[in-house]
Order: structure tokens, then C-alpha cells, then sequence
């Protein structure tokens, strides 16, 4: 048995590769659909930890990076660095391309790169972009919940241990936007980055952040013309990016009912009802302000609200 005083004498000190998102020794997935952006915003984390400069405003713990690409080969990855300005140097990025007669890349083809990357550059970040295009001699199959939790993410987690690695594998997510394949993936990583794009916020994507060892995050990015991921200033008081979802959709419906179950679902709110329920009475206020009247009434179980927008009259309006 340990007293508390024992317990703090002796604990560690996390370290992390990302302040609040990833921890060193992790394993986390970057997924979002097709064109969204997952590589830019991927070759941005991966630029900020090779210079050791804050990611989105979250601090980094400087290392070199090494970035697997399955999709794309050095032309095109040379021409978005470009593109975005990013600031690589021989000593702090290291790019494995897949061969174009080659169908996928091998994990364990790869053991040479992955020594070579932790002895001779102390290197403890690898980006994969993409999952889905890493063979592992045997096979695996995408759908199957035992070959991913029991075999798949396991052989990421055998090379963080062993080469001290963090590990960010990129994915694709399904017409339901969840995680394509087994609900194994989302369960047996450390973390998981979500971009969503959503026709409520205009030339914007949602980032999601769950994780198991930090809080979760929600907030809206926006890319400037060097194609850099910034976050949103908003004009709406800076409210929670799934209020800002649920805004614009009154804006469009003018007058409506609903309760939160339904419209966390009918939105597909990165947020639970009861946690939305909440955070909608906290700010009836701050909605008001923009237009947005809700009442709420129970009936038996459930709680309906009546919402009803208004364009605001602003002081500068005649």
C-alpha cells in the first residue's frame, strides 16, 4: 500500500509530444473524409514539432519527424510544403514514400527506417497517411473487430514501445462519419483528431479531440491562403463550435421544436445530449443576443424547447 505523499514522491511526470493532445509513447489517429484536408493539417502538426513551435496554440516538445506517405509520393509533398512554407531542414524531417510498383507498404519492411529514425536522429514523432495503405505480411481485414484490437493496433503500440515512439495514423472516415472499419480503431487508440466540414459553418471544419488521458476539445479551424490551419474568430461571441452548428441551423429554420437527443443526432453534434442540454441553458443568453429565443418546457420525460430566431437589431442598425 502507498499514501498519497508516496504516491506524488513517486509518480512521473507525463511527457508529451503535444501539450493536451498527445503523449509521448502514443498511439492516436487523425481521420476525417476525403479532401477535407488530414495530410495539410498532418504535414502542419508535423512541422510544428520538428521546429518545436506551438500547434494551434498548444505547445510542443520539440523532435524530428518522420513521415510515412502511402498516397502521395515526394513531388507532391514537396510541392504542399512549398505551398504552405513550412520550414523542414535535413536534421529534423525524414519522408518514406511508397514505390510506385509497390501495392502497399510494408510495417515490417520498414523496421530499417524506424531504427535508423530513433538512433541516428533521437526522432519520437511518426505520422502514417495513410493507415489503410500499411500491409503486415499476414493481411488484416479492415472490418474485423479481432484482427484490429488484437493484432492490428497492437503491432503500432509494440513500435512505440520499442523505439519510444509516438505514433499518428491517418484514416478515412465512413458516409456516417465515423472511423472507417472496425469500432476497434477508435477503441484502442490513445486519441482520436476529428475534421468535419458541415454546411452550417461556410468554408469551416470542426476539429474533435477525445482522448483517454486529456479533456476532450471542440473548436472551428479555418485555412488562410498559404492552405495553414488557423482557429476561427468567430462573431458570435465565441461560443462552443456545436452551438455555433445549432446556430445556423435556426437561422435556416427560423421557428422549430426539438429535444437535445434528437437534435444532437439530427446535427451530428460531436457532443453527448445530456452534455449539449447543458451547455444550451448556459448560454440562452449569449443566443439571445444573436437572435436565437428558446423556451423549454417538460413533458413526462422529455424536455421540449421551442426555438424561434430573429435577426438581431444591432445599435448601429437605423
Amino acid at each position: 500500500m502507498k499514501t498519497i505523499s508516496e504516491m506524488r514522491k513517486n509518480s512521473i511526470k507525463k511527457d508529451f509530444i503535444v501539450d493536451n493532445l498527445m503523449k509521448s509513447n502514443g498511439l492516436y489517429c487523425l481521420v476525417a473524409r476525403p479532401k477535407v484536408g488530414k495530410s495539410l493539417l498532418a504535414l502542419q502538426l508535423a512541422n510544428r514539432v520538428a521546429t518545436g513551435t506551438n500547434f494551434l496554440g498548444f505547445r510542443t516538445s520539440p523532435s524530428p519527424v518522420l513521415y510515412i506517405s502511402t498516397e502521395m509520393n515526394f513531388s507532391q509533398i514537396l510541392d504542399r510544403i512549398d505551398k504552405m512554407n513550412l520550414e523542414f531542414t535535413d536534421d529534423n524531417f525524414r519522408l518514406k514514400e511508397q514505390e510506385i510498383n509497390e501495392r502497399k507498404l510494408n510495417l515490417m519492411d520498414l523496421q530499417l527506417e524506424f531504427q535508423e529514425f530513433a538512433n541516428d536522429l533521437n526522432g519520437r514523432f511518426v505520422i502514417i497517411d495513410m493507415f489503410s495503405g500499411i500491409d503486415m505480411n499476414n493481411g488484416y481485414d479492415l472490418n474485423n473487430y479481432q484482427d484490429m484490437g488484437q493484432y492490428v493496433i497492437p503491432k503500432f503500440r509494440e513500435l512505440c514501445k520499442k523505439y519510444n515512439f509516438t505514433i499518428l495514423l491517418i484514416h478515412h472516415l465512413n458516409k456516417n462519419n465515423k472511423s472507417l472499419g472496425s469500432t476497434a480503431i477508435d477503441g484502442s487508440v490513445d486519441g482520436i483528431i476529428t475534421l468535419k466540414l458541415d454546411q452550417n459553418l461556410k468554408n469551416k471544419i470542426l476539429f474533435s479531440y477525445e482522448s483517454r488521458d486529456y479533456e476532450s476539445i471542440d473548436f472551428v479551424l479555418k485555412r488562410n491562403e498559404n492552405l495553414i490551419f488557423e482557429k476561427s474568430e468567430t462573431d458570435s461571441n465565441d461560443l462552443n463550435p456545436n452551438l455555433l452548428i445549432f446556430l445556423n441551423y435556426a437561422i435556416k429554420q427560423k421557428e422549430f421544436s426539438f429535444t437535445v437527443s434528437d437534435i444532437t443526432s439530427k446535427l451530428n453534434l460531436q457532443i453527448v445530449p445530456s452534455v449539449f442540454g447543458k451547455l444550451l441553458r448556459n448560454n440562452l443568453d449569449n443566443l439571445e443576443k444573436e437572435g436565437l429565443h428558446i423556451e423549454s418546457k417538460r413533458t413526462g420525460a422529455e424536455r421540449i424547447y421551442n426555438a424561434k430566431y430573429e435577426e438581431p437589431i444591432n445599435d448601429y442598425d437605423e
